[in-house]
């Protein structure tokens, strides 16, 4: 569940397919970076959705936070659902609203298709399309991060598999 755009967006539980990316990349990332799966973040009072992965400097949160600020984030990480809506959410709504909040990196992964997108925000504050792979292509964020990340684990899902 989250909160996005104002509104309450409650989806079904989601194959296990659709966690490995945020599961690798927790157990990938290290100090002086930590990567966090599911946890809240907040772009403004609308919007508080929970990606499916987020990186940020290790220990730059505190006990008292609930949900992530923006200004925290080095990179947002997005699996794509198989509806409808949470297609256009990842490719067209968080983009925007992760665009316009300023985060670094934004990389969607989508299991539909087999392929990942890296986003990288450029200087005049708009994504550009900086890297993009297959699964089993190894995705690499950019510095500060500077880190690889293997994406052999990665899984289509079965019914974009009889496609």
């Amino acid at each position: 569940m989250e909160y996005f755009e104002g509104e309450i967006v409650v989806e079904p539980n989601r194959s296990i397919i659709h966690d490995v990316p945020g599961r690798t990349l927790v157990r990938e990332v290290s100090e002086p970076f930590e990567a966090w799966s599911e946890r809240g973040i907040e772009l403004g009072p609308e919007d508080r959705p929970r990606p499916d992965a987020v990186i940020i400097r290790a220990g730059d949160w505190s006990v008292e936070m609930r949900d992530l600020p923006a200004s925290l984030l080095l990179a947002v990480v997005e699996v794509v659902s198989t509806g409808r809506a949470g297609i256009r959410r990842d490719y067209q709504d968080k983009y925007l609203r992760y665009e316009q909040s300023g985060i670094p990196v934004y990389v969607i992964i989508d299991p539909n298709i087999g392929k990942w997108q890296l986003f990288q925000l450029g200087d005049e504050g708009r994504y550009r399309q900086a890297d993009g792979g297959l699964f089993g292509d190894p995705i690499h964020f950019p510095a500060p991060v500077d880190l690889t990340i293997p994406t052999v684990a990665f899984h289509r899902y079965p019914a974009a598999q009889a496609e």
